[in-house]
């Protein structure tokens, strides 16, 4: 599998789940806390306290519509990224889009009625170049719009920091 291919289990969450507090506890934001490793045991803390402890590398965060609502705070994107997973959702606001692909998270932000496609548990596999969500439980698959050619870059670099660092590096080497 390619590094933005990821193949494991989905974790189905609702509409409307709050970037603060069900995704991840405010004090993290106002503590300015951005290491993974820190996060990562936090996340979905108000909504889903056991996820980080059964949530593995390649597991797929299936989300509704408006996924990561409110505050634009990008700890609970750095979490996920931390505990290895991707997310696709129904859609997701601009600031936390931005925030998961700074933070070098896989992502899919436009995927309508990706929710129904799953339950709790069963195997996916995600092709986020592709934009290809497939239910291996199920045998069904669908596509949706693919990222910018410059995002999947971002995504591939690991984020927008390492992507920066990249750029910088090939500027000063010129």
């Amino acid at each position: 599998m390619s590094d933005l291919v990821l193949r494991g289990r989905a974790w189905v969450y609702p509409d409307n789940v709050a970037i603060d507090g069900d995704l991840m506890a405010l004090e993290w934001a106002l503590k300015r806390e951005t290491r993974p490793e820190v996060l990562k045991d936090h996340v979905f803390a108000g909504l889903d306290p056991g996820f980080p402890k059964r949530a593995q590398p390649g597991d797929i965060v299936v989300g509704g519509r408006r996924f990561a609502q409110g505050n634009a705070h990008i700890q609970g994107m750095i979490g996920l990224k931390g505990c290895g997973v991707g997310l696709v959702a129904e859609s997701i606001p601009i600031g936390s889009f931005r925030n998961a692909l700074a933070a070098g998270l896989p992502v899919l932000p436009r995927c309508p009625g990706v929710r129904a496609m799953f339950a709790d548990g069963e195997a996916v596999e995600v092709d986020f170049v592709a934009a290809r969500v497939r239910n291996l439980a199920r045998g069904t698959e669908a596509s949706f719009p693919p990222l910018a050619p410059h995002l999947v870059e971002m995504l591939r670099a690991g984020g927008w920091g390492p992507m920066f660092r990249r750029r910088l590096d090939a500027m000063a080497a010129a």
